[in-house]
């Protein structure tokens, strides 16, 4: 089978859309021929390492580390596409290339399927300066999922968000990201001298940071010591860090910036004693599957992405979203050593190898293909 994936998030960017369609891309090409369309990220890159062919479009950027692709700009994408001759196109996107691969696959009468990974809503909310555009912009996002003969969502909170880019008429399967997180079968779990929370993953304030911060500062009025560790980088870094100094946490929250050595990260993990992921935003939370591949539990919010592969108090924890909940929660566990010791080891039982979701993918490959055939 030839497939063709798309994505406006790919390496060397870093984040959950670009570990899934790099993890995906790896096991598929065990079986299947792949090739990957992404934007140009604008630095140098070695694309020729990985076990799939990638074609870079030609791109804009809007942030440090955000880029959208311009495939009709591009004519080394229409070449590419062109002479590869896919059975199938999967959009890991809703930007311009998803409508690239759209009208490629009506146009030759194969299948495509589209992934919605991101809360655009929630996203456009916080970045767009006026209001009346979200709309427009959730709409245009809807036309490219109809668009689509097949679509699947990574969780059952963005199978609703779906239905506010005005798709309602869709059948969406929920198909999970995977993990290939490194488990360890003894993790020493010897306590810190101070509490140690940890968070993992992109500064960026619409990932509910200042709350996070919010619910520690409780917890510190309340006379209870710790230490939350943030590993990572993002535009939101200043804003972060004095909001830190305003709240009078600065002896307590440590920015360590970004980890790339994946052992230090590891240990980093296991030496935590709580993952603390209050997003809102997220729709599924790569890293708390991380953090329990390290037997360090998560406490997350009720109701969010990342709360649906958890059972409360068995594979991880939830509080409820009110910085008295979490402060609460967090005091409890402080004070049960045991039980964060007990949810630690059980966590693993949220890790999916990605062998297995790629086996969800190709079935509903082999199906769409079928359709066609009809």
């Amino acid at each position: 089978m030839k497939i063709a994936l798309f994505t406006d998030s790919f390496l060397p960017g870093i984040g959950g859309t670009e570990n899934v369609v790099l993890r995906l891309g790896e096991e598929l090409s065990k079986n299947h021929e792949v090739m990957v369309f992404a934007p140009d990220y604008h630095r140098e890159f070695a694309d020729d390492k990985l076990p799939f062919k990638v074609v870079r479009s030609k791109s804009i950027g809007v942030s440090k580390s955000d880029f959208w692709a311009l495939p009709a700009l591009s004519k080394n994408v229409k070449q590419a596409i062109n002479e590869f001759k896919p059975d199938i196109v999967h959009s890991h996107t809703q930007g311009m290339l998803a409508d690239f691969a759209n009208k490629y696959a009506k146009k030759n009468n194969i299948p495509s399927v589209t992934t919605a990974h991101t809360k655009f809503s929630y996203c456009y909310k916080h970045a767009l300066k006026l209001p009346f555009l979200v709309k427009p912009v959730m709409l245009r996002i809807g036309r490219r999922v109809k668009d689509a003969d097949r679509v699947t969502a990574v969780s059952a909170s963005m199978k609703e968000e779906i239905a506010l880019y005005g798709v309602k008429d869709k059948e969406i399967t929920v198909i999970r990201n995977g993990s290939d997180c490194k488990i360890r079968e003894k993790v020493d779990k010897a306590r810190n001298d101070r509490f140690a929370l940890l968070y993992v993953g992109y500064i960026i304030n619409y990932k509910n940071l200042k709350f996070s911060l919010d619910c520690l500062k409780e917890l510190k009025e309340r006379r209870r010591d710790f230490v939350f560790n943030m590993i990572g980088r993002g535009p939101s870094e200043k804003s972060i860090k004095r909001y830190i100094k305003k709240l009078g946490l600065t002896d307590n929250v440590i920015m360590n910036g970004a980890v790339t050595d994946r052992a230090v990260l590891d240990e980093i993990y296991a030496k935590s004693d709580l993952f603390l992921f209050t997003s809102i935003f997220d729709s599924d939370g790569l890293v708390t599957t991380e953090a329990a591949g390290m037997e360090t539990p998560s406490l997350v919010l009720e109701g969010t992405g990342a709360s649906e592969k958890f059972t409360d108090g068995v594979t991880g924890f939830m509080a409820k979203n009110s910085v008295k909940g979490v402060a609460d929660k967090i005091e409890e566990l402080m004070g049960n050593p045991e039980k964060l010791t007990s949810v630690g080891k059980t966590a693993k039982k949220i890790i999916i190898p990605w062998t297995e979701i790629t086996k969800q993918y190709e079935k509903i490959y082999i199906e769409e293909i079928e359709k066609k055939k009809k």
